[in-house]
């Protein structure tokens, strides 16, 4: 039986699962309310029952709304006095690729388990942050020093956050209420004139939970590379070492969130707002003077969480979000295009969503939905060199609905779970054309689309053995998800793209499955995962030739990726850290095209693994890092011009604490708190000076050092 097969019959039986093993459980492990009577006739007390058992993992609620789902929560208290971003971070993760056009601050994606950045989501604290102009997210936009922590979802989205996830999701939670108030001051610096501030304070103010952050970050990022002039392989006698120029950046950014409790309800106010202005540089053959771009982002949000609603079983929890951005573009030279190189753009999105969750204990079933309806659009007017409005481009609109039902069924006394899920989504998307009608290529064509499609999933989980100090369980996912096309490949780009809005979302059928092992000792905590997983995908968009000048997007690529992932973390007792994660996969392309057929796909290695092993003690903390990442190929033809060989990038920490305070906690008697500390860091990266380029023409740098100053009170 073929793959799609099997996805027809989950996608047509999911729903039975709601429908019939629902009421055939009520009957699961429950025995008659029979109440004991003496032979006096009197009623006897029923003695108190102590159960034993694991308690709930507090983890992350969305962790515990998706059990079957392989994810990692990274905690950024652990960097929270080093230099670091969030490409690095995400790249040391199992499973995850980055890609980055230079170094901090350039342009950077993200690739999880052999997908395209643009098959993949990234919320914050479950606020959609892709938009539908080109589909995919830039990490050096993003937040990370307001960050508590980052969640990786691998096996698709959990229930609660919108959109169809082929390659999976990363969510940024933002930084919480501390009870009482702290406050934390960072100063670092270091390689080509790099620098960072930032002010971060939280507390609870007479019931009022209150984080902010406020950071100024700024860098030149002129490294020194080696220059090939274009000429990779024919000529390497013109190469020369030149350094990196328009390549600088400024960063400013300004967090703040409350939080309050009203009865059952929880409140949550939150602001984010990022501002940038970064150079374009253009390949390192062929530099930009004066290109740049400045961006402005501002995403505030109103979520709440109402446990015991009505009833004790029944939690509602709703969001509604707002972002606008605003993507300026300058060229005034005219390096990178002529006429209007200059653009502004408006990006608006806005949605609310509908969480609601009945725990239906008596039935041994825990029933979830999710409703959520969103809108985007995006406005763009062509400059010219002297900013003057040369064309205004018509409005694009989205509109996106998405409904999911996911029954969570326990079977003897939640030994073995069973997840089933469907989520129905709908687009609706607007864009008059600015041709003529007699210019199209269908004069009749309307200016607004339709798409719906069905998104079904099930989830399994067996909990092998459950001991006090260690546990083992098995769990594996199915799955079918959709990419709809982005504003650029259904609407085109004019004079270079072509538009084509019979474009078909791409589809997946994925499916991942494996173990995980824990252990709790009181000198020693582990966690080791193992899984494989596949993805089979088809009608993916590539951009053919259409005449000389143009590309037309057509639904004609496919491929199939197969890999393996293991990941193991040791914290022991006496402040050793061990990590390491492992990703083996093979990205092979299925397309019917003789010249890319059965060809690795682009910048998909098939051995990665990252690292780190740390000492901490009371005065101070040392540690080593190290990312390998294989040999891969930039183009889709594999031509060895484009050939990159494997490489190892080593990373070295040193910490000194300066001054601390302890005091006893008041959460855990036999336990200590930090209520001040002085915390000076001084790190390498890239110690072996590795110079390397990810993109054709784009180099990164090679050694850097950076020292910070960290302050908390």
């Amino acid at each position: 039986m073929g793959s799609n097969q099997y996805i027809q019959i989950l996608k047509y039986s999911v729903t039975l699962f709601f429908l019939v093993l629902g009421r055939n459980l009520a009957a699961q492990d429950r025995t008659p309310n029979i109440v004991p009577v003496t032979k006096t006739g009197t009623v006897q007390k029923a003695e108190t029952v102590n159960v034993v058992g694991k308690p709930v993992d507090a983890g992350s609620q969305n962790f515990r709304s998706n059990p079957s789902g392989f994810q990692t929560a990274i905690q950024l208290d652990e960097t929270s006095a080093r230099y670091t971003s969030l490409p690095e971070v995400l790249e040391r993760e199992a499973g995850l690729r980055v890609r980055s056009f230079g170094g901090l601050g350039s342009y950077s994606t993200l690739s999880i388990r052999g997908t395209n950045p643009n098959q993949s989501r990234i919320y914050l604290d479950g606020i959609p942050l892709n938009n539908s102009q080109g589909g995919e997210v830039n990490l050096a936009d993003l937040p990370f020093d307001s960050l508590e922590s980052v969640e990786v979802y691998r096996s698709g989205n959990p229930i609660g956050f919108s959109g169809s996830a082929i390659g999976g999701s990363v969510n940024l939670v933002t930084k919480k209420d501390s009870g009482k108030p702290k406050t934390r001051i960072n100063l670092g610096g270091g390689s080509f004139n790099t620098g960072k501030a930032s002010v971060s304070h939280a507390g609870n103010y007479k019931g009022i939970g209150t984080s902010f952050l406020v950071l100024g970050e700024k860098s030149d990022q002129n490294f020194s590379y080696k220059n090939d002039h274009g000429t990779v392989v024919l000529n390497t006698l013109d190469d020369t070492i030149d350094r990196r120029k328009n390549a600088a950046f400024e960063r400013a950014a300004l967090f703040g969130s409350l939080k309050y409790q009203i009865g059952k309800t929880e409140l949550k106010f939150l602001n984010d707002f990022n501002h940038r202005i970064h150079g374009l540089p253009g390949p390192g053959s062929n530099q930009a003077d004066r290109v740049h771009r400045k961006y402005d982002r501002n995403t505030g949000s109103f979520a709440t969480d109402t446990k015991g609603l009505f009833v004790d079983s029944f939690r509602l929890e709703t969001r509604s979000f707002y972002t606008a951005a605003r993507d300026d573009l300058y060229d005034p030279l005219s390096e990178f295009s002529k006429g209007t190189p200059n653009s502004r753009a408006e990006i608006r999105q806005a949605g609310f969503q509908i969480m609601p969750t009945l725990y239906l204990t008596d039935y041994h079933q825990i029933l979830r939905g999710f409703v959520s309806l969103e809108k985007e659009s995006f406005d763009r007017e062509r400059l010219t060199s002297s900013n003057v409005v040369g064309r205004v481009e018509p409005k694009k609109e989205r509109t996106y609905s998405s409904f999911r039902l996911e029954d969570e069924i326990r079977f003897w006394n939640s030994k073995i779970l069973l997840i089933p899920s469907v989520t129905w989504d709908h687009y609706k998307d607007r864009f008059p054309s600015e041709e003529p009608w007699y210019r199209r290529q269908d004069p009749f064509a309307s200016d607004l689309k339709k798409t719906t499609f069905t998104n079904p999933k099930l989830g399994f989980v067996w909990k092998i053995f459950e001991k006090e100090s260690w546990d083992v369980q098995f769990q594996a996912n199915v799955s079918k998800q959709y990419r709809i096309p982005s504003f650029l490949e259904m609407f085109g780009e004019q004079g270079s793209i072509v538009a084509n809005p019979n474009l078909k979302p791409e589809q997946s059928e994925n499916g991942d499955g494996g173990f995980i092992y824990k252990t709790n000792h009181s000198f020693l905590k582990t966690k080791t995962s193992i899984s494989y997983f596949t993805k089979d995908m088809r009608d993916m968009i590539l951009f053919l030739p259409n005449s000389q000048f143009t590309l037309r997007p057509e639904n004609v690529d496919s491929a199939k990726i197969r890999g393996l992932e293991f990941s193991h973390r040791e914290d022991w007792k006496y402040g050793i850290k061990f990590l390491f994660n492992y990703t083996y996969q093979e990205a092979i392309n299925t397309s019917s095209s003789p010249y890319l057929h059965g060809k690795i796909l682009p910048l998909r290695p098939r051995h990665e693994f990252s690292s780190t092993f740390s000492w901490k003690g009371k005065k101070l903390e040392t540690g080593i890092e190290l990312l390998y990442i294989g040999a891969v190929f930039r183009d889709r033809t594999n031509e060895y011009i484009n050939y990159i060989p494997e490489r190892q990038i080593w990373n070295y920490f040193f910490t000194w604490v300066i001054d601390s305070e302890l005091k006893d906690s008041d959460v855990n008697a036999n336990s200590k708190e930090i209520t001040r500390e002085i915390l000076l860091t001084f790190e390498v990266k890239n110690f072996t000076d590795k110079r390397i380029s990810d993109l054709i023409g784009y180099p990164l740098p090679g050694r850097s050092w950076y020292t910070t100053l960290s302050m908390r009170f």
